[in-house]
């Protein structure tokens, strides 16, 4: 694990962020999170970073972790720390990521895509120009998205697999591009969900830092990362 602060130099009663990241290159994980450590520190947090899944495998780190985002796309986890992650989670760790780091990897760990509530599928060829719909009554959570106004954005744009147990926050209609489908489609583009005991949060934008930089999407991935957090 490369520390960016040990546990140990960590203030008494601070909360601390895990950042996981690694993974297929093209999604930018040190960059993307580089861009959240500073918001995360801001907001009262230590923060570690791990480049390594076996990080997964140190149930004590886990358990003493108030927030674990992750940004590593593609990828498998072992059973073991399929486990030990799950399991955190579901006593009370946060959980959080955006894009193909938290919804397009570990896809043969049915635990761990139960718990985020999503799987990519698919994005249509290139960067498409689309809206962000906040959800104008959301069962819940609506504090992420509160003041945030529909919003255009031009990046990958996700066809993607969830379920009735996630709160959807924002959501965009992805038009049919001369493949089999022929009407416009509605996917969730932010959601919350609860697992057991912990808070998972998911935004599908976020293939480069720029799509993070986005003041709306900054906005909402900021605050989703504190709702998450223990």
């Amino acid at each position: 694990m490369n520390d960016r602060l040990g546990w140990k130099e960590f203030e008494v009663g601070q909360r601390k962020a895990l950042m996981v990241r690694g993974g297929w290159e093209g999604h930018d994980p040190v960059g993307c999170t580089e861009a959240f450590i500073p918001r995360l520190e801001r907001a009262g947090f230590g923060v570690t970073v791990a480049e390594s899944l076996a990080v997964y495998e140190d149930a004590a780190l886990l358990a003493a972790t108030d927030l674990v985002v992750h940004s590593w796309s593609g990828g498998e986890l072992t059973t073991l720390q399929e486990s030990t992650l799950v399991s955190a989670v579901e006593a009370g760790t946060g959980f959080a990521g955006w894009h193909g780091g938290v919804i397009g990897t570990n896809v043969t760990n049915a635990r761990y895509l139960r718990m985020v509530g999503g799987r990519f599928l698919w994005h249509p060829d290139g960067f498409q120009d689309f809206t962000v719909r906040i959800a104008t009554s959301p069962d819940r959570d609506g504090a992420i998205t509160e003041g945030v106004e529909d919003f255009d954005v031009v990046t990958e744009h996700y066809w993607v697999l969830t379920d009735g147990l996630n709160t959807v926050l924002a959501t965009s209609v992805l038009s049919p591009t001369g493949d089999q489908w022929g009407e416009p489609v509605e996917f969730p583009v932010v959601w919350t969900r609860r697992w057991g005991a912990g808070r998972v949060f998911v935004c599908t934008l976020g293939h480069r830092v720029a799509d993070l930089e986005v003041p709306q999407t900054a906005r909402i991935v900021e605050r989703g990362l504190e709702w998450a957090a223990r």
